[in-house]
C-alpha cells in the first residue's frame, strides 16, 4: 500500500536518500547529500513550487516528484535551484573537484558564471527585455522525479504524474513540460504511456510537453 504526501523539511533527508539510490551518477548526488538536500529544499520555498513524495507503510520513501511553474520570462528551475544551493554546491566541489571535468557541468559553465554573479549582487530575478512579457507562456515543469529501484512497475510513477497533473489544474496551467535524456528509454516509454510527446530534441536530452484539458 502505498500513500501520497506533500513533503516537508522532515521529509528531505529520506527524499534525497532516494534520489541517491535512484541516480546515483547525478551531478547532484555526486556533490553531496548537503547539496542534494539543500536542491530539494528548494521545492518547498515559494507557492509556485511544490515537492511530493510516495512512501510504503513501512514508511520508506518509493517516489518523489517536485514541480516549477515560472512567474516571468527568463525565470528557470536550474537557475533558481543553483542560487539557492549555491554554498552547498561550492563544498560539493570542494570535496569532490573532478566534476569540474564532467561533460554535463562544463555544459553548464555559462549559466554557472552569471549565476554566481547574480548571487553576489543579489539579483536573483533577470533582467527582462522589451517585449519579453509577450514571449512569457504560462507552465507547469517537472523538474526532478524519481521512483525507488524497489518499486518501479508498481504504480508509483502514475501516482507521481498524476499529482503533478492534479496541481496543474488547480493553477488553471494546461502546458506541462519536462526533459528527459535520451538514453532514458525507461523513462521515455513510461512518459509517453501518460500522454506526452517529444517536443524538441537537445543534444543529450529532448524536450517533452503535455497539454491539459482544463
Amino acid at each position: 500500500m502505498y500513500h501520497l504526501c506533500l513533503s516537508r523539511q522532515s521529509d528531505l533527508s529520506s527524499i534525497a536518500y532516494c534520489q541517491k539510490l535512484c541516480f546515483p551518477d547525478s551531478l547532484t548526488v555526486i556533490a553531496g547529500s548537503k547539496y542534494t538536500i539543500k536542491s530539494l529544499e528548494w521545492f518547498l520555498n515559494g507557492s509556485h513550487k511544490f515537492l511530493y513524495h510516495v512512501k510504503n507503510n513501512n514508511g520508506l520513501i518509493a517516489g518523489y516528484i517536485g514541480g516549477f511553474s515560472p512567474q516571468y520570462y527568463g525565470e528557470g528551475s536550474t537557475s533558481g535551484m543553483l542560487q539557492f544551493a549555491m554554498w552547498q554546491g561550492f563544498l560539493g566541489v570542494i570535496t569532490h573537484p573532478w566534476i569540474l571535468f564532467q561533460k554535463e557541468i562544463i555544459g553548464l559553465y555559462p549559466l554557472l558564471s552569471k549565476n554566481i554573479v547574480r548571487k553576489f549582487l543579489k539579483s536573483g530575478k533577470q533582467v527582462s527585455s522589451p517585449g519579453d512579457e509577450k514571449k512569457f507562456e504560462k507552465r507547469l515543469g517537472v523538474v526532478a522525479i524519481g521512483v525507488h529501484p524497489e518499486h518501479r512497475g508498481k504504480g508509483v510513477f502514475e501516482m507521481l504524474m498524476n499529482i503533478f497533473e492534479t496541481e496543474a489544474r488547480q493553477r488553471g496551467i494546461s502546458k506541462l513540460i519536462l526533459s528527459v535524456k535520451k538514453d532514458n528509454a525507461r523513462a521515455i516509454n513510461a512518459y509517453k504511456k501518460m500522454r506526452w510527446e517529444i517536443s524538441a530534441e537537445k543534444d543529450i536530452t529532448y524536450e517533452m510537453i503535455k497539454t491539459l484539458t482544463l
